[in-house]
């Protein structure tokens, strides 16, 4: 089995820019355009560019993790670019991204992170091809990643959602992936707490806002859905949460990977998150080695699709776990063996 857990994956800067005003690092495992690192496209204020490439290494491992555990046919990577302005610097960010990936032929394939767009993307692909990003697709790669975190949540509930008795979630973050996931919630008939910065995006019909000031971890839930921000939970919270599950659409929600032991240490269930957040990545496997049904799809055959499969493979990593199975162990016996076809070539038998 491939290993999800046994050693830090080998990611190095492949290919980089840098000036006074713009640096961009392209990250990942060394590899080839048979089997291209993939990962998102990330714009930030980084303080520096040691900062900026540690978080690329940060992230390239991750998504190394989740390519390898879902067998996309994927290596992992990242793009995460370094401006004081960001919006400034849109134009040359793109430009300088199609250079480099130009140059790694293939190596690299790159989609929408924090801070670039669809409409980036779009741009992109007008000068290089080595882009993943449902371009032209009436897929959404975020409501991928939601119908995945809604595939888990199935998983820890052990039925569909339209025969589960609806509970009570909380989900931090409304945006592109959780607002996705609390408004299904809430249509099946779950009482939905929500916290936000936007009070707009907390505030659809069928949620219950919380306060800025509330201490939403210490609110009584069946579900916790972390879908904003990496480091979220920190010690005291962690403590301190009232939950039956945790399941985590956002990455390394916690600030320490230790805390997620002590919650299983207390018998609640807590996802990896790379486990829950494989949407977007199982999308970017149909794209790239089922073209011709990709094209054809709908986008409720990707999403279904997306959701089956991460259904299925949480379903196995908590029967794992109910037999007494380590969490990295349990990983490793769920992840797809090294020399199978990339997952995204068996959306041509379900469609």
């Amino acid at each position: 089995m491939t290993s999800t857990h046994a050693s830090t994956p080998a990611v190095s800067v492949l290919a980089e820019h840098v000036s006074e005003h713009l640096s961009v690092f392209v990250v990942g495992e060394d590899t080839d355009a048979k089997r291209p690192a993939n990962g998102g496209l990330r714009l930030l204020n980084y303080p520096s560019d040691a900062a900026c490439i540690a978080d690329g290494q940060r992230l390239a491992g991750l998504m190394t993790h989740k390519h390898d555990l879902y067998g996309t046919g994927f290596a992992g990577g990242k793009i995460v670019a370094r401006a004081a302005d960001p919006e400034a610097v849109k134009d040359e960010l793109i430009s300088v991204t199609a250079e480099l990936l130009e140059s790694l032929d293939g190596a690299m394939i790159t989609g929408c992170d924090l801070n670039t767009s669809l409409e980036d993307m779009e741009r992109l692909t007008a000068l290089t091809p080595h882009v993943l990003a449902a371009v032209g697709s009436p897929v959404d790669a975020s409501a991928a990643t939601a119908h995945g975190t809604l595939g888990a949540v199935e998983a820890v509930l052990g039925h569909d959602l339209a025969d589960a008795e609806p509970g009570r979630a909380l989900v931090h973050g409304c945006g592109a992936v959780g607002g996705t996931v609390a408004r299904t919630l809430a249509d099946h008939g779950w009482t939905v707490f929500t916290v936000d910065l936007s009070r707009e995006r907390a505030g659809f019909k069928g949620a219950t806002p919380l306060p800025e000031d509330c201490p939403w971890w210490e609110v009584d839930v069946d579900l916790l859905l972390p879908c904003s921000i990496s480091g979220l939970l920190d010690a005291s919270m962690t403590k301190a949460l009232r939950t039956k599950a945790v399941v985590p659409a956002a990455n390394a929600p916690f600030q320490d990977p230790q805390l997620a032991e002590t919650l299983r240490a207390r018998n609640i269930p807590v996802l990896p998150d790379p486990l829950v957040n494989a949407g977007a990545v199982i999308a970017d496997s149909i794209e790239r080695f089922s073209p011709d049904a990709w094209r054809t799809a709908q986008a409720d055959d990707v999403y279904a699709f997306v959701r089956k499969e991460v259904r299925s493979r949480a379903n196995e990593y908590l029967t794992q776990r109910h037999e007494g199975v380590s969490v990295g162990d349990a990983l490793d016996s769920v992840a797809a063996d090294s020399g199978t076809d990339p997952i995204g070539l068996s959306f041509n038998d379900a469609s």
